[in-house]
């Protein structure tokens, strides 16, 4: 076995220079932002401040000629599935993640940065647990080859102007997924198909890890008040309310914070708030989001008509207390950098109203204060731009789940 082979084998991740030249990459990275200004990059809920091109006609060649080269590093033989070029904006965040099958073995490449900020670094973790990670600096023409459904991978804020990536995705033909060749399209250079499966009321599906919710096809209205009134039918029952809590009690909690992710601070004074995170990749707590997404896109299709991109993060587990007068002033959910796509709050109690006094949710309608639902397991969803605060919990302790769906086009 090649070395190569050999450090990708032990560590699941291997760079590999020199892969393509730097005048190919200087034309790629043109092609990327050619595509910005002609408005064929698209934004996915991933990423939502940058533009993405998926399956490009350039980069699928490009895939296809690393085949051999790449199947020689690392002695295995490679199935092309796709490619995924993103031109990276001010303030994206790349959340925590691990890829779907047809990513099974994958590869990034740096094509082109702000020269005035340096690489933007990818962090890969070595299992599940690592919140920490290995940084990695990936220079124009290098490739970093990662077994993207077992490893962990992310980046943090991007504080640079610009960076174009391309990530090149294969899957192993004596592999579990070797079916996933070209991803389920008849060829290379082919756009994404789109499932249709009937007698679905509702479609959920996976892009890059993201949950999308889609609100166009078979979707039947169904009532449900999203602010004042109870469906159960829609909601969680005490004992999931129960097991969702219990994911806190086991972790150890941070406070929560205030602001945009680049200038973001603990102010107890405005939030007070113990935080825990329930993760969108995690396999387990798959049924918490597809409880929430259903209700979601009910309530979209009945009520809020926005233009929706889905689920795209981890949900915020949050902890008021007695002890620290827990409580949050008013606010509205939108802002600068990855929440100013946000489209619908959803707020989950999860707690009886005998463990606690105070802690209403409450809105503000033209200067009357009005209390929001607060039946336990019961989705309350409203405008990301409505003013809201939680007010002082003066006894007990009350738990809440909430999140945030985001949309590319603002406020539409």
């Amino acid at each position: 076995m090649n070395s190569t082979a050999k450090h990708f084998e032990d560590n699941r991740y291997v760079y590999i220079p020199q892969l393509v030249t730097q005048q190919e990459c200087k034309e790629l990275t043109d092609y990327m932002f050619t595509l910005e200004k002609e408005g064929k990059l698209e934004k996915d809920p991933q990423c939502p401040l940058s533009g993405a091109v998926y399956g490009d006609k350039l980069f699928d060649n490009l895939l296809e000629r690393l085949v051999e080269p790449l199947s020689r590093h690392l002695e295995i033989d490679l199935l092309p599935t796709y490619t995924y070029a993103r031109l990276y904006k001010p303030g994206e965040v790349l959340e925590r993640h691990s890829d779907r099958p047809s990513c099974e073995i994958s590869g990034t490449m740096t094509l082109g940065f702000d020269p005035n900020t340096g690489v933007w670094p990818i962090f890969f973790g070595k299992d599940k647990d690592d919140h920490v990670g290995h940084a990695v600096s990936i220079n124009p023409g290098d490739l970093v080859m990662y077994r993207g459904t077992e490893l962990p991978h992310w980046r943090p804020t991007f504080k640079g102007d610009w960076q174009v990536q391309v990530f090149f995705h294969y899957v192993d033909a004596k592999g579990p997924y070797k079916d996933h060749k070209y991803d389920n399209r008849e060829s290379l250079g082919l756009p994404k198909p789109i499932d249709k499966p009937e007698g679905r009321l509702i479609q959920f599906s996976y892009f890059n890890q993201g949950r999308l919710i889609g609100l166009q096809d078979g979707v039947n209205p169904l009532p449900i008040g999203f602010c004042s009134t109870f469906n159960p039918d829609l909601a969680f029952t005490p004992e999931e309310c129960e097991r969702i809590k219990n994911i806190g009690r086991g972790s150890h909690p941070t406070k929560a914070s205030i602001g945009d992710e680049s200038n973001s601070k603990v102010d107890t004074s405005v939030r007070s708030v113990n935080q825990y995170e329930i993760s969108l990749h995690d396999e387990s707590n798959g049924w918490i989001f597809d409880k929430i997404g259903f209700a979601v896109a009910v309530a979209n299709t009945e009520y809020f008509k926005f233009n929706l991109l889905g689920i795209i993060h981890h949900i915020e587990l949050l902890q008021y207390t007695d002890t620290d007068k827990g409580h949050y002033d008013w606010h509205v959910d939108i802002g600068g950098e990855s929440a100013a796509t946000r489209k619908i709050s959803v707020s989950v109690p999860l707690s009886n109203f005998s463990d606690y006094e105070g802690g209403v949710l409450e809105f503000n309608n033209g200067g009357s204060n009005i209390p929001a639902i607060d039946e336990q397991g019961a989705i309350c969803m409203f405008p990301s731009y409505m003013l809201h605060r939680v007010t002082p919990v003066t006894k007990g302790e009350r738990w809440v789940m909430v999140l945030w769906i985001h949309g590319s086009d603002r406020f539409k």
